[in-house]
């Protein structure tokens, strides 16, 4: 029997692809994690027993897949990510762990790589592998654009009301023996001083928006402040206070301990909207300037006091025009992607996907797009489950223009 048509998905069926047979645990970390396609369909990168890969799981040549970072000898692969530089470039950017018993460090690894002409990560041409320690908490260190270096990146560290801002030196030392990142400049914020532990803050596309995302000390509302920028060029940016939404949390009054997980944020494309996934399992979406809400999903009645848990909420790139918010509903053994449409939002898909019925998997590693956010990728237990999007076509359209 043939499915009924997709006003968002060209199938709901996905395309299968086995990376690796049951990604379980090895030694603490599952087989592969941290997957990410930044250069083109179909190709992969992830890591895998502390090395990082590049995988094109649509061929099937005997260099797939092929290693483009080493095992470290005595450093775990914690955390990966691939961003697109200035000159037809890529940086990649890693983060490591010592993982024996004399060494408690945290490292970080920088590299910058040419661009094949088949979109593929190529040579080293400058790259980084030290020490953090004595620096900051490298899981402060986050990357931001920049408009005013050559490299079109900058890193920055947050701390309570500011952050400090790093620009990469590829010239000035030699990065094997000194630290590369060069502060430069800071951006400042009026945070909430009494906000504890870690607190969301994510910045807008253009830069001119901070959210920052807590839960009340009673545990009764999730708020979500906007600040704006008010002063500051570049390099010594200062954001202002605009205004804070307090969120009743439905089921507070009934639980203990209350919850103190904050709620996850994400922006679009544009910036003029951005996504709120709550602790109780709701899913908001926002008009950013006008601050209010467009649309609410998974509802969760009072009485539920095991509502599920929200996992990889985020809009795809906006290329072209198009733009869909996608996340993860968790489940025991049946999570459920939601793929909504992100103008009207009043398209959405459900996608059940079945767990095998084992003690040691994971459920969803991985929710991604590929560069082009016209396809979108999911990975569990080692296998790749893959949608395309519908095509542009004449007439009624559910994305932004053409």
């Amino acid at each position: 029997m043939d499915e009924p048509p997709s006003p968002l998905l060209k199938s709901r069926i996905p395309r299968k692809t086995v990376i690796i047979e049951h990604n379980f645990f090895s030694y603490g970390k599952f087989l592969i994690h941290d997957l990410h396609c930044p250069l083109r369909k179909g190709i992969l990168y992830y890591c895998r027993d502390d090395a990082i890969l590049e995988h094109n799981i649509h061929s099937s040549g005997k260099n797939e897949p092929r290693i483009i970072v080493p095992k470290h000898p005595t450093r775990g692969l914690e955390k990966i990510s691939f961003i697109h530089i200035k000159g037809n470039r890529m940086l990649l950017f890693a983060k490591y762990s010592g993982n024996t018993n004399f060494d408690s460090e945290s490292y970080l690894h920088l590299s910058i790589h040419e661009i094949h002409p088949d979109n593929r990560v190529g040579l080293i041409l400058w790259s980084f592998n030290g020490s953090v320690d004595g620096h900051f908490d490298i899981d402060d260190l986050v990357p931001m654009k920049s408009t005013e270096n050559a490299l079109g990146i900058t890193f920055g560290v947050k701390f309570i009301n500011h952050w400090k801002l790093f620009d990469i030196s590829t010239t000035e030392t030699e990065a094997s023996d000194d630290f590369p990142l060069i502060e430069y400049g800071r951006i400042g914020c009026d945070l909430n001083p009494k906000l504890k532990g870690s607190v969301p803050v994510i910045q807008s596309p253009d830069r001119r928006i901070l959210l920052n995302a807590s839960v009340e000390q009673e545990g009764r509302n999730e708020i979500v402040d906007i600040h704006y920028l008010d002063s500051g060029g570049t390099n010594n940016m200062s954001f202002s206070f605009l205004s804070r939404t307090s969120i009743p949390i439905p089921w507070a009054q009934e639980t203990f301990p209350l919850p103190r997980t904050p709620p996850d944020l994400a922006f679009s494309a544009d910036g003029s909207k951005f996504a709120m996934a709550m602790v109780c399992g709701r899913v908001s979406v926002w008009d950013t300037r006008r601050k209010v809400p467009l649309k609410s999903f998974m509802e969760v009645p009072m009485d539920n006091n095991d509502p599920p848990r929200v996992e990889y909420l985020q809009f795809s790139s906006g290329n072209l025009g198009k733009e869909v918010l996608v996340f993860i509903e968790r489940d025991v053994f049946f999570p459920t992607i939601h793929v909504i449409d992100a103008t009207s939002f009043e398209t959405e898909e459900m996608l059940e996907l079945e767990l095998e019925r084992l003690a040691r998997h994971k459920g969803v590693g991985a929710l991604f797009f590929d560069p082009s956010g016209r396809t979108l990728y999911a990975e569990i237990n080692g296998t790749l489950y893959e949608w395309d999007l519908q095509k542009n076509e004449h007439g009624p359209e559910w994305w932004i223009g053409e």
